[in-house]
């Protein structure tokens, strides 16, 4: 992963993976920037990784957009790549991983990932960390960034935990996911971090297991 040296792109990096590094335009265009942005970001990923045409697992995420209501999303695609990440674009597009979707085990699962990504389109979190670079505060410090991102992460998951509430779904399965893919990640890492913040380890049900989500991932 390139290193970034400015400040105002590493905070970008740390929220949400950002992988091209991006020039700011004038306030005035902040949305068509980060459209413009976003294009770019997903022709990168899939020029790095290409695309899956995995029925089951398209049709499964289509699927479960329509069901959540998730207004904000247009499109899910599916990148060929093996670790664990979803992506939210400013486009509408939602990308999920490969290395993902091997991992759901449940409906619920894949509803709080897509609930929680849709979750930053919907609070316009992308707007928030683009209006912090271009008007960043006094001390632009790592624990100012690192505070920034809980703060959006936190509201993210709030929002996926009350929608699927409100669908009749369970949003504390999420957690046996996140468990099983934090052993995938170098303890050293910045993804680490984060889901250590995320996860609840104590008072979750049992983890359902779906044999659709079994089969598929055979």
């Amino acid at each position: 992963m390139q290193a970034i040296k400015n400040h105002n792109l590493y905070l970008l990096h740390v929220l949400f993976g950002v992988l091209l590094l991006v020039q700011w335009p004038s306030v005035e265009a902040q949305d068509d920037s980060l459209i413009k942005d976003a294009q770019k970001q997903q022709q990168q990923l899939i020029d790095k990784y290409g695309l899956l045409e995995q029925a089951q697992w398209l049709r499964s995420c289509e699927n479960m957009i329509q069901q959540l209501s998730l207004k904000h999303f247009q499109q899910c695609q599916i990148l060929n790549a093996d670790y664990p990440n979803a992506y939210s674009l400013a486009h509408g597009v939602v990308m999920l991983t490969k290395g993902l979707l091997e991992n759901i085990r449940n409906d619920d699962q894949l509803a709080h990932i897509l609930a929680h990504e849709h979750a930053h389109l919907a609070l316009k979190h992308h707007q928030q960390a683009q209006a912090m670079v271009m008007n960043p505060p006094k001390l632009f410090t790592k624990s100012r960034i690192k505070k920034f991102y809980r703060g959006i992460e936190q509201a993210a998951d709030d929002a996926a935990d009350e929608l699927l509430v409100r669908h009749h779904r369970d949003p504390k399965q999420i957690h046996h996911y996140l468990i099983r893919i934090e052993k995938l990640i170098k303890e050293s890492s910045a993804d680490h971090e984060k889901l250590q913040d995320r996860i609840h380890r104590n008072q979750i049900p049992d983890e359902i297991i779906e044999p659709h989500w079994v089969r598929q991932n055979m």
